[in-house]
């Protein structure tokens, strides 16, 4: 696996949460009883412990510890950011050294070790939505769990069955490395631990369920995102859909009042079938404004916004449809066809 892949941003590069936030309507279908689904209790190992603890003379024989608890995972960290060459390499006990001893990076483990003496908060929620993963996809794996520090290179990643959380990417809007590194707003006031549960979560769904439709236009690709962010809504029926789609209240009120113009605007354009990058890029890319609309009050990523209540309406409209189903269904025409989706104005 290249080191491109390895570290490509999986999540939105920030976090999730920690206290449920409990949706307004009473009556979600996706608020399932999963009291008597079998999952074990969610166990975080904290790989930032065990790297930083390594004592800077003994790296190699601590190596072989930290390649039998992580496997293919740690080799894999490493090479990605600490050392192309890998473990192997003559190379690697200098360049590991030279992280854990880094006078930032040291910074940086004694604020994750602050902000997150214990992740209980994280195992709770991971394994609540879990159980409802179960629920649906009873023959699917679930991933183990490990806590790393990239050394504020990304948030989220998953490989070789190992759900990566960042530490460093979630100590708080207002951290003075963030400011350092020039971090815009529109990122660092997510990346806080109110975001890490359902970011992970979302990570994890992106990374096993790959794009299924048989287009690569821009429906197809908020199609996708929206079977992504029923999926979420699945494992989190509890939790705001500002946090998932890591939207103010404000932001989330406008898109909700702007919905009609917005799908308009779509359609009006002829953007629904584009396959222009740029063109698709202006309604999914992250960024603080949507360039299309007022870039003072909209969010970025209103495609994906659109996608999501596209899906929302399929699902609604098409009761009979199992989560499964919707997964791999792989013609997002067929999804909006059958969504009847027509905004209110």
């Amino acid at each position: 696996m290249n080191r491109k892949a390895f570290y490509k941003l999986i999540v939105y590069s920030s976090s999730f949460i920690v206290v449920l936030f409990f949706t307004s309507c009473h009556n979600n279908p996706l608020d399932i009883d999963v009291s008597k689904i079998n999952v074990p209790p969610i166990k975080v190992e904290r790989m930032e412990h065990d790297m930083f603890s390594m004592p800077s003379d003994s790296i190699n024989v601590y190596t072989q510890k930290m390649l039998k608890k992580y496997g293919v995972f740690y080799a894999n960290f490493v090479t990605g950011f600490i050392n192309d060459a890998g473990v192997m390499d003559s190379s690697y006990a200098v360049a590991l050294k030279h992280f854990i001893t880094d006078r930032d990076m040291r910074n940086t483990y004694d604020s994750c070790e602050m902000e997150y003496p214990d992740v209980s908060f994280l195992e709770s929620g991971l394994t609540d939505a879990f159980k409802h993963f179960k629920y649906y996809f009873p023959n699917m794996p679930l991933p183990k769990v490990v806590t790393v520090m990239s050394g504020y290179n990304y948030g989220l990643v998953y490989y070789d069955s190992t759900l990566a959380i960042s530490l460093d990417m979630y100590l708080g809007a207002h951290n003075a490395y963030y400011t350092m590194l020039s971090f815009p707003h529109y990122k660092t006031m997510h990346m806080t631990r109110d975001y890490m549960v359902s970011d992970a979560v979302y990570g994890w769904l992106e990374s096993i369920f790959k794009p299924s439709e048989d287009k690569n236009d821009m429906l197809a690709q908020i199609v996708h995102e929206g079977k992504v962010m029923y999926a979420l809504d699945a494992m989190l029926p509890n939790v705001n859909d500002t946090i998932k789609m890591r939207y103010t209240k404000k932001q989330w009120t406008w898109c909700k009042e702007n919905e009609f113009n917005m799908w308009a605007f779509v359609i009006r354009q002829k953007l629904l079938y584009s396959t222009d990058l740029s063109d698709i890029a202006k309604l999914t890319d992250d960024g603080p404004f949507t360039s299309y609309f007022n870039h003072d009050i909209s969010p970025s990523r209103t495609g994906y916004w659109l996608g999501w209540q596209v899906v929302r309406t399929y699902m609604e409209n098409n009761p009979t449809v199992t989560l499964s189903q919707l997964m791999a269904e792989k013609s997002a025409d067929k999804i909006l066809k059958e969504s009847e989706y027509k905004p209110r104005k």
